[in-house]
Order: structure tokens, then sequence, then C-alpha cells
């Protein structure tokens, strides 16, 4: 081979892999979007609706408290079940909303660039699988506390 083609072929080996760390980065930028994609779906979800919700729960949790002082037996128990049930949606949007900080705390993004493509899109994968959990309970939890605070 001579000197020509010899530095051909390097250069060739070189785009090659140029090329393929280049569709890395790709591939895990784009991975990262996904992740935060569903991120930013959810975060208004958290900031508004959640925290509204909470805070009427907690008022309703307060008016059953004062109809429970001037009722009967039987309105007493079933202000207690509907306390029960507004007390433990208020506990599972908090629970969504600690999930939401949780998930933001330990996201480390910054790393990404010292991993080797393989691991970050790991890292990614695992991420998503995370945010798309918090997604679940984020709306569940929402839509639950919804639907109590409709019906009474």
């Amino acid at each position: 081979m001579n000197k020509t083609t010899r530095i051909i072929a390097v250069l060739v080996a070189f785009s090659g892999a140029f090329g393929a760390c280049n569709s890395g980065e790709e591939a895990v930028k784009e991975a990262e979007n996904g992740v935060f994609a569903i991120h930013d779906e959810i975060m208004p979800k958290v900031m508004g609706d959640l925290v509204k919700l909470k805070k009427k729960l907690q008022k309703r949790i307060t008016s059953l408290d004062s109809l429970k002082a001037s009722g009967s037996a039987a309105a007493t128990l079933r202000v207690d079940e509907e306390k029960a049930q507004a007390t433990r949606l208020n506990q599972d949007l908090l629970i969504a909303d600690s999930l939401m900080n949780e998930w933001m705390a330990h996201y480390n993004g910054d790393t990404l660039a010292k991993l080797s493509s393989d691991k970050a899109l790991t890292y990614l994968a695992a991420q998503k699988d995370q945010i798309t959990d918090v997604k679940k309970k984020v709306n569940t939890s929402i839509e639950q506390a919804k639907q109590f605070l409709g019906k009474n």
C-alpha cells in the first residue's frame, strides 16, 4: 500500500469513527430530549393543579371537622369516611409532588458527557422509566382528587 492509499485509509477510518461517535451523541441527546419532554409535560401540573388540589382538599378536611362536631352519630360516621378519603387523596398528592422533587434532585444530566454513549443511553432509559412512573402518579392523584372534589 502506498503512502497516499494509507493516508486515505486512515482518513476513512477516522471519519467512520467520528460518524459513529457523532451518531452516539445524537442518540444520547434524543434520549435526553425524550426524558425532558415527559418532565416538561407534567411539571406545570405539579406546580398548578397539584398545589391547588392540595389546598382544596385541606379546606374540605377542615370543613368536615366542623360538620362532625355538629352532627348525629350516622352523620359523624359518613363525615369520618369522607375525611379519611380526603386525607388519603391529599397524601397521594403529597407523594406525587415529592416523587417529582426527588427525581429532579437525583437526575444527573451533567455526567452524561462523561459517560460512553451506551452507558448514557442506559442511564437515560432508566430515567425515562422513573419519570414515566412519576407522571402516572401525578396524573392519577390529580384525577382522583378532582373526582372526589367534584362529587362533594
